[in-house]
């Protein structure tokens, strides 16, 4: 995660484009692809005793949570922070730190369901591809948090 900082631009509003555009956008346009491709793994194998039951739905439940989080940064936080801060900043990054703790218990229940993104020998390539992606997926988030934690949000908290 240390090559991630090494890389972002040293002004706030980079910072801010380089995450909308590196994760924000990432994220959406990966879950949109994972969750119908584990339905359609968990269809097609679903007598399968190793089958991936629920994947599709906590991709979804995962998919809903960003989606709503990312609105929030975009919407409200973000702007605060191109802006120069507000008194009040360290409320909605509170709440953002807090969320950041959610998503990281939705990526450990991903790994538990997904065997730590191992698929089974007999595994169909959509199978395969659905594993990669969900451990690309988590691997983003994971950088996504920390670069916010750990680089953007420290630079508006006294």
């Amino acid at each position: 995660m240390s090559t991630i900082s090494q890389e972002l631009p040293e002004d706030t509003d980079s910072v801010i484009t380089f995450i909308e555009t590196r994760y924000h956008a990432t994220h959406r346009q990966e879950l949109s692809e994972l969750v119908p491709l584990a339905r359609k793994v968990e269809t097609v194998h679903r007598d399968v005793a190793e089958v991936p039951r629920g994947l599709a739905d906590l991709l979804e439940q995962m998919a809903d949570e960003l989606n709503a989080h990312m609105q929030k940064e975009e919407q409200v936080l973000f702007p605060l922070m191109r802006q120069g801060g507000h008194p009040m900043i360290s409320h909605p990054i509170a709440m953002m730190t807090a969320e950041h703790d959610d998503h990281v218990e939705r990526l450990r229940s991903l790994e538990a369901l997904t065997n730590n993104f191992t698929p089974p020998e007999q595994a169909c390539n959509s199978w395969r591809a659905l594993y990669a992606g969900a451990r690309k997926l988590t691997d983003d988030v994971r950088e996504h948090i920390h670069t916010e934690n750990t680089v953007l949000f420290p630079r508006f908290l006294g």
